[in-house]
């Protein structure tokens, strides 16, 4: 059984993050081939890199590292779902990924991003550059969603298209298929 984690990228209040990302959770739990589970940053809440020795020797000293740890490495791949701020990605994000690094290694990763004109794509540009560091995959599959704003009804909820959710599906598509594919890629790794 595949393993994916979405994570959302802003802890901000009144965060329209949490609508992408709850959709795209809706979407994946409907496939048999996966478990699936929506990482809210918000609740791990992390406080800011706290640990005294990098993350690439794997030696935490605190529970929290020690649960993000468990979290990230339990999973097979990951869908990050990012605001755009100021032509890059959130800070939580960032400190997030920055907890830990073997866990993240030899793993896919997709994207949903959303802010205005682009649409969050600078913002992914920033985190392909992060992908390859942490040695994660980083699949081409993205889901932009420009000036997102203009496509919520009078209740502040987005209105998802047929074409979104046919974009979510051929993101899930590549996503699993290549999460399989490095879990035995990983295997081989590490033995």
């Amino acid at each position: 059984m595949i393993t994916i984690k979405i994570l959302t990228g802003s802890v901000r209040p009144g965060r329209f993050n949490i609508q992408p990302a709850t959709w795209i959770y809706e979407i994946a739990k409907k496939r048999k081939e996966i478990k699936v589970e929506l990482v809210d940053l918000q609740e791990v809440n992390l406080p800011f890199l706290d640990e005294p020795v990098p993350p690439s020797a794997k030696k935490y000293t605190k529970e929290h590292t020690i649960r993000w740890s468990k979290i990230i490495e339990e999973s097979d791949g990951f869908i990050f779902v990012t605001p755009e701020y100021n032509h890059s990605y959130s800070p939580v994000l960032k400190n997030a990924i920055d907890f830990v690094w073997q866990e993240w290694n030899y793993k896919p990763v997709a994207y949903i991003s959303y802010g205005s004109a682009a649409g969050g794509t600078r913002a992914v540009e920033h985190l392909r550059t992060i992908a390859a560091q942490t040695k994660m995959y980083d699949l081409n599959e993205q889901i932009a969603l420009a000036n997102y704003w203009e496509h919520l009804d009078k209740n502040g909820k987005y209105q998802f298209t047929k074409e979104n959710d046919q974009a979510a599906n051929a993101l899930l598509d590549s996503l699993i298929f290549w999460a399989k594919k490095m879990k035995e890629a990983r295997k081989e790794l590490n033995s």
